[in-house]
């Protein structure tokens, strides 16, 4: 594929905008190697020890969701059909109530430590490993992709070719991934998605100047561009049939049901209720709000060229602009409308690759974990200690790594949108997948036979269809018309029919596990699978936080085991054996230093304390003199 340059760089703006576009790589290297500190063993790695606050964790998935490709693709799109660029971030709510009261608790209280151990544990060992080559390839294709994104906006700038550019992109970007963890990306992504919200923001108010104010942007912006929907069927590649059928129906199970890197953050959450308000706010602030700053420039660029067409010229103040290669539509339209400043356009860059960051730290922590979890703990080193598999893991994260530079040769060969590059490669991975895991978490009755078949055989269908498309075509007529045959979106929806038709059809004639079986692995089995997390029967009574609590240390008290007052525990409506909460009343913290601890017998002391041993408050990454705030899970 040819990329033309976006733009043409003085040397000078060059070495200001090189300068700190890897003076932020470098900060960002340092500030999350800081938090290896906190990667005490391969849960930390991983998943944090479950210690985070909902809002820490809802606050780094704008990082998440916002990859290197979300503002050149949506900027891309919203040039070339307007506010409808949104669509693709709008159309995950009608998911959200399965994820929070269905897929999240299963995981979460089965204490999954990766989608595929879910398939061992739900159906077969068989089933785990048709997981883990599906789920590898979803996320190692993002992986490329981001990087082939990042390569392409850093060609448009400097006409530096992906070859080069990439493999010193993704040195920078493994080294904190690589000893930090999990806690590293998290915080992270938590400085980086203030950048990219205010680099954004930055952008769109830049352009909506240039152009006069709001009011002129809208006047100019044409009819077709205000819509929030594109034509259901006339467009091939973007339309909103195939946007649901596609992206929406198999895009957004995927996202929220297999994608490793997300259901990790949700895993790094102190609780399932916490999760749910993390769930909650993403779906209604935070994805909303991220499709306005990745695709309002695309929007403000169409107001731009129209109105130069009407004036006859350049607009005051602004060079002519011109969009040659819709790849280049963000980066071209904020370097004119930030009237060239080298320092403005350094930092919405630096938060360009912010977006690169955020998202591969993410799926190659995910990628190490499965690596670790599903691949070489089982399969090669059963019996090593935690020490060996926190190394091990450094090491598969470095591999993720490599195999995403290497696709990156892939991605620089496919034409098309980077819209359609990406839904391309998607839509034929995800469909098979996305729907047996929605099987076995919904029915009970769904058998292992039934998923394996379903799998492998829904996979190898779609796959087909790229060389024999027109076996899609009596799906695509029925749902979009005969007028238009939709093959891009299609493909996935044809790909989750076949799976589902096998899958039940299998079922049907095959034995299913028994309830104790898959006891808290299904939507019927949650309360078994509670009550498996916590070791003890729930206790559901609701109580209030204990905040503020000082903190003495005995040995003589077991690990995770905490004794408190008696009018503590009153307050948390606890009792001996219930799980609590334990963290650092700095609120601001997120629950960086905290621990899940059991409540033990009660004491007699007047000074509501909290007593437990020094291992434990260790474990707790407590600091000395800092009281603790309580809080009972159940």
């Amino acid at each position: 594929m040819e990329h033309g340059f976006g733009i043409d760089l003085p040397l000078t703006a060059s070495i200001i905008i090189g300068v700190i576009v890897v003076g932020y790589f470098i900060l960002i290297t340092a500030f999350g190697t800081y938090f290896s500190r906190f990667s005490r063993d391969i849960n930390d790695f991983f998943f944090s020890g479950q210690r985070f606050s909902w809002w820490l964790a809802a606050a780094s998935m704008v990082a998440t969701g916002i990859g290197s490709y979300s503002y050149l693709k949506y900027s891309e799109q919203g040039f070339l059909t307007g506010t409808s660029s949104t669509m693709t971030y709008m159309n995950d709510w009608f998911i959200v109530p399965f994820f929070m009261f269905g897929w999240l608790p299963i995981i979460y209280f089965a204490r999954v430590r990766s989608i595929p151990e879910y398939f061992e544990r739900r159906f077969n060992r068989t089933a785990r490993y048709i997981a883990v080559c599906i789920i590898l390839a979803y996320m190692f294709f993002y992986i490329g992709y981001n990087l082939f994104t990042i390569g392409i906006a850093l060609e448009g700038m400097f006409g530096m070719p992906l070859i080069y550019t990439v493999p010193i992109v993704a040195i920078f970007l493994g080294a904190y991934v690589t000893f930090g963890g999990q806690t590293a990306v998290i915080f992270t992504d938590l400085f980086q998605g203030v950048m990219l919200y205010i680099a954004g923001g930055l952008a769109i108010f830049a352009g909506v100047a240039a152009l006069g104010g709001f009011g002129e942007w809208w006047a100019y912006l044409p009819e077709t561009h205000r819509l929030p929907f594109v034509h259901l069927t006339d467009d091939p590649k973007f339309n909103t049939a195939g946007l649901f059928w596609g992206e929406a129906l198999a895009g957004s199970i995927a996202f929220s049901f297999m994608n490793q890197g997300f259901i990790m953050r949700y895993l790094a959450i102190k609780s399932v209720h916490d999760g749910r308000k993390a769930a909650l706010f993403n779906v209604i602030v935070t994805l909303p709000f991220s499709a306005i700053i990745v695709g309002a420039v695309g929007w403000i660029a169409k107001s731009l060229i129209v109105k130069q067409a009407v004036v006859g010229g350049a607009l005051e103040g602004l060079d002519p602009i011109q969009i040659e290669n819709t790849f280049h539509t963000f980066i071209v339209v904020t370097w004119e409308t930030l009237h060239q400043n080298s320092l403005l356009f350094g930092f919405v860059i630096a938060a360009l690759t912010a977006a690169l960051m955020s998202t591969i730290d993410t799926l190659i922590n995910a990628c190490a974990a499965i690596g670790i979890y599903d691949i070489y703990k089982p399969l090669i080193k059963p019996d090593a200690d935690d020490k060996h598999y926190l190394k091990a893991a450094r090491w598969a994260s470095v591999i993720a790594t490599v195999i995403g530079v290497l696709l990156v040769i892939w991605f620089a060969r496919q034409k098309g949108s980077l819209m359609q590059i990406h839904y391309k490669g998607i839509m034929v991975i995800i469909p098979s997948i996305v729907t047996t895991i929605f099987l076995g978490v919904f029915w009970k009755r769904f058998t292992a036979p039934a998923a394996c078949i379903s799998m492998v055989v829904g996979a190898v269908f779609t796959l087909i269809t790229n060389w024999n498309p027109e076996w899609i075509d009596p799906l695509s007529k029925f749902v979009c018309g005969p007028e238009n045959n939709i093959y891009i979106y299609m493909r996935a929806a044809y790909g989750m029919l076949i799976t589902a038709i096998f899958g039940v059809g299998i079922t049907l004639f095959t034995k299913p596990k028994t309830s104790e079986e898959i006891a808290g692995l299904t939507v019927g089995t949650l309360d078994a699978g509670m009550a498996k997390y916590k070791g003890g029967t729930p206790n559901h009574t609701v109580g209030k936080k204990v905040p503020r609590l000082p903190v003495i240390i005995d040995n003589s008290m077991p690990n995770s085991v905490i004794s408190i007052s008696r009018k503590s525990m009153e307050l948390l409506k606890a009792e001996e054996g219930d799980l609590v909460y334990m963290a650092d009343s700095r609120w601001y913290l997120g629950g960086l230093r905290s621990e899940h601890v059991k409540a033990g017998a009660v004491h007699e002391r007047d000074d509501n304390a909290v007593i437990l041993s020094n291992e434990t408050f260790k474990e707790a990454y407590l600091l000395e003199g800092r009281p603790v705030t309580l809080e009972k899970i159940f």
